[in-house]
């Protein structure tokens, strides 16, 4: 599939659950930006925790494919993986979505989801956007990030994900840098160094 046809493809890469459409995702110019950064930094290895409507999976997937590798998925919603997972495979782009509460996450789980050895170049935590939840997932996710080219971002910083946005950023145990992107409720994006 050629690029220049995402945005009008994008457009109809929405999930039918039940009969109705999934809420529509929230992260618009958010996604663009995060396939073109996981273009730059040539990310094969890629993960999204909540895929909603499956906006940014589209995007996201795209990526993984063009970079040579996959995209990796954990979302709550059973309806959603498997309309997701029959998407991926319509446009052919290598997945592995599975069903999972991300509350009950634990580290030591992606050697298995993931494949021993191997560790994600850009992860989205756009699940559930409680304080106590994001920091669980980035205390999961972050040994399981490359260090100095890995990125991990988080929607909705500046509305449901502000605390856990906050808490992750402030705490010494992650050795990272950040920056936000406002607009759409926000994005934040996080570096990790060592």
């Amino acid at each position: 599939m050629e690029n220049k046809n995402i945005i009008d493809i994008n457009q109809n890469f929405q999930i039918v659950i039940d009969g109705k459409h999934s809420h529509r995702s929230g992260s618009y110019f958010q996604a663009p930006i995060m396939y073109l950064w996981a273009k730059q930094i040539k990310a094969k290895n890629i993960l999204e925790i909540g895929i909603g409507a499956g906006s940014t999976a589209y995007w996201l997937g795209h990526a993984a494919k063009e970079n040579g590798g996959k995209y990796y998925a954990l979302e709550y919603v059973q309806g959603r993986v498997d309309a997701i997972s029959k998407l991926m495979d319509q446009y052919e782009i290598p997945n592995k979505i599975q069903q999972m509460d991300t509350k009950k996450l634990w580290g030591v789980f992606f050697e298995d989801f993931l494949g021993k050895g191997k560790k994600f170049d850009l992860i989205f935590l756009d699940g559930n956007h409680t304080k106590e939840v994001i920091e669980h997932e980035m205390k999961c996710v972050y040994p399981w990030v490359l260090k100095k080219i890995g990125y991990i971002f988080i929607h909705d910083i500046h509305t449901s994900s502000y605390e856990g946005w906050l808490s992750v950023t402030k705490n010494t145990n992650y050795d990272i840098e950040h920056l936000q992107l406002f607009g759409n409720s926000g994005l934040g994006i996080i570096r990790k160094i060592s």
